[in-house]
């Protein structure tokens, strides 16, 4: 069984200060190598970084606007704009590069699975969480060292199913493994 325990912050650096503040009480319990910190930025953006069920993740929801269909889109536009002259040819090239960077930023992958979609939906915008997919002993641990902690969060807890569980677990099955004893 594994619970999901998401303690979410007011501000978007409290939970990593909160994390931080854990780490120096000289805790060597078992969640602070199993959370990962949570940032929910404006504009509906999230950012999420360290271990869930044994995998590293570093996902941000911004994607990047240069690759392959960017200078696909740059050159096509600039080849349509050579009729209208070299004006044409620049703003084709502008334009075209923008229409590609914008397919490029739209092809990669989007912070939408199980566990991605549970977070954002539990930490609001312009706040911060720490997440922990784990036994619900370890859950208990990360509570009482936040509770005792200089800032104060919301928990959000839930008993997970065994398919509940999987499916956040293979929303981060692609994220390198952890590194052993690490932590964020």
């Amino acid at each position: 069984m594994l619970d999901l325990a998401v303690m979410v912050f007011h501000h978007i650096d409290d939970a990593d200060h909160a994390y931080a503040d854990a780490c120096e009480a000289g805790s060597d319990a078992a969640w602070l190598r199993e959370a990962a910190i949570v940032e929910h930025h404006r504009h509906d953006r999230i950012a999420v970084r360290g271990s869930v069920a044994g995998h590293y993740v570093d996902a941000d929801d911004q994607q990047d606007v240069t690759g392959k269909k960017a200078v696909e889109g740059a050159l096509t536009g600039a080849l349509a704009g050579a009729v209208f002259g070299p004006a044409g040819m620049a703003a084709g090239f502008a334009a075209g590069g923008t229409i590609g960077g914008v397919a490029q930023s739209d092809s990669g992958s989007h912070l939408h699975s199980a566990l991605f979609d549970e977070v954002r939906a539990d930490v609001p915008q312009k706040s911060s969480a720490i997440v922990l997919l784990a036994a619900p002993e370890h859950v208990d641990q990360m509570v009482a060292a936040l509770e005792g902690g200089h800032r104060q969060g919301r928990l959000v807890r839930q008993r997970l199913s065994d398919e509940a569980a999987r499916a956040l677990q293979e929303a981060v099955a692609s994220s390198p493994p952890d590194a052993p004893g690490g932590t964020i």
